[in-house]
């Protein structure tokens, strides 16, 4: 699909802030600092985000996106499913590694951003929302190789929601390791795969 020129100028604004964000970090940037990389005003910056504590989220929720639809496109191959899942486990933990940096700023100035934004309450709302419709997505994909007792007992939602939760596991451990070696990826990735076969999947 092609995107509309607004969308392809917030996409620019939003690279060019995320690398001064990952660099400086969030207090350290500023809207002009912003504009000025942008080259653009700093009023036609505002026709785009509100505030910069706006644009953080707008960062954090592209993030969020960008493992979903890669996700969605792997779920709507023909491959076997217990493939299609290391693929998604590999997605995500390929995509954490390379926004790394940015993810450990994210992770250290968020306090900051929650203390500026107007609205915290319907970023939460919002969140919440993804997190439900992610979890039913991988729910409704993975129902046909879920145990008939599991899937009964806890539904399509909390299914999916198990492997959401395993996926921000790796998540927090790659913030947190610093090894980028593809032996703790493949770690990892076994660790989840035999969580899940032992646990939800026939």
């Amino acid at each position: 699909m092609v995107k509309s020129k607004d969308d392809a100028m917030r996409d620019f604004i939003l690279n060019q802030s995320e690398s001064l964000f990952t660099v400086k970090g969030y207090k350290n940037t500023s809207m002009d600092m912003i504009a000025e990389k942008c080259e653009i005003s700093k009023p036609t910056l505002y026709n785009y985000f509100e505030s910069k504590s706006s644009m953080f989220f707008a960062l954090f929720s592209r993030f969020q996106s960008e493992i979903a639809e890669k996700a969605n496109v792997l779920m709507r191959s023909d491959k076997d499913k217990n493939l299609i899942i290391e693929e998604i486990i590999d997605l995500s933990l390929d995509f954490v590694q390379e926004k790394r940096d940015f993810l450990k700023m994210m992770i250290r100035d968020h306090h900051m951003v929650v203390h500026e934004h107007d609205d915290v309450e319907e970023h939460i709302n919002v969140e919440i929302r993804r997190r439900q419709e992610v979890a039913l997505g991988l729910g409704e994909f993975m129902k046909d190789i879920v145990r008939p007792e599991i899937l009964e007992e806890f539904g399509v939602e909390r299914i999916g929601m198990a492997l959401s939760n395993l996926l921000e596991g790796t998540f927090w451990d790659s913030i947190k390791d610093d090894s980028t070696n593809h032996e703790n990826h493949e770690k990892q990735k076994k660790l989840i795969m035999k969580l899940l076969k032992s646990g939800i999947l026939v």
